[in-house]
């Protein structure tokens, strides 16, 4: 896919630091885009719009350099927004996003168990809290995304097919997306005392939005996929012409060299 290409092209530290910087001002630039509001549920409630931008980065930039741009992009814009004197809570965002791009790139370069055990691990951890134990069916959709993505990896991730491929990028995305979810949910059950209902009453609606978010980002990595394949067959097709071009100008030379050679058997 598009990250074993991404490592061909990384391997200068000059353009690794170009890539990486370039991705760093994009994230934090997107974290600025208008919030989703009132989506889950709960009146004032926000859901940022750069939440996407956690798996797109780790699945472009993979599991390490995609998970240092989400968190430096998503930390400069929490300290700016919140006047360098942020709360406990938004001070944890980057490290959510970061997670999401963590979950994403592992994803990508064929680290699926890896990506798999951190995302069992967090669904493990809502059991921890009191809140998690009470309302202990929230992450019933995390459990199902975990169970889908393992079967499809296991089954139905080498199929070469179109469609196959958007499946697979869409399960790592969803599943990068409810990693940012569900830390972001422990998180808030252990610091604000908030009543079970809340989380209660989102069940149903929480699966739409996260996978909205990762059908976006999704799209855009397919996109990419779709257009480094035809820009490499358009490279190929270059090639094969330039070698066909090498032929008839050998074959050319061939028949030059034999003419003169008869010419000189003639006289």
């Amino acid at each position: 896919m598009i990250i074993d290409i991404y490592n061909q092209l990384i391997k200068k530290r000059n353009l690794t630091a170009l890539y990486v910087l370039s991705a760093i001002i994009i994230t934090y630039f997107a974290s600025w885009f208008p919030d989703f509001e009132n989506l889950i549920g709960i009146e004032g409630a926000r859901i940022s719009s750069v939440v996407s931008f956690g798996a797109l980065n780790g699945m472009i930039l993979g599991p390490f350099w995609g998970a240092i741009v989400s968190f430096t992009g998503v930390m400069g814009h929490t300290l700016v927004r919140g006047g360098g004197n942020p709360d406990t809570f938004h001070l944890l965002t980057p490290f959510f996003v970061a997670m999401s791009s963590v979950v994403a790139g592992l994803c990508i370069t064929r680290k699926e168990k890896a990506a798999m055990a951190v995302f069992g691990v967090l669904i493990l951890l809502w059991y921890i809290t009191p809140t998690g134990r009470n309302i202990y069916y929230y992450p019933w959709f995390h459990v199902v995304t975990l169970a889908v993505f393992f079967v499809f990896s296991n089954k139905l991730k080498a199929r070469k097919e179109n469609l196959f491929k958007f499946t697979f990028l869409l399960l790592a995305a969803l599943m990068a997306i409810l990693a940012d979810h569900l830390a972001g949910s422990i998180t808030a059950a252990i610091l604000f005392d908030l009543p079970p209902q809340m989380f209660a009453s989102v069940i149903t609606i929480y699966p739409i939005e996260r996978i909205t978010l990762a059908f976006a980002a999704a799209s855009i990595i397919f996109l990419l996929i779709v257009a480094l394949q035809n820009t490499l067959m358009e490279s190929d097709t270059f090639q094969d012409k330039v070698e066909e071009a090498k032929k008839d100008d050998i074959l050319s030379y061939v028949n030059d060299v034999k003419d003169m050679l008869e010419e000189g058997k003639n006289e």
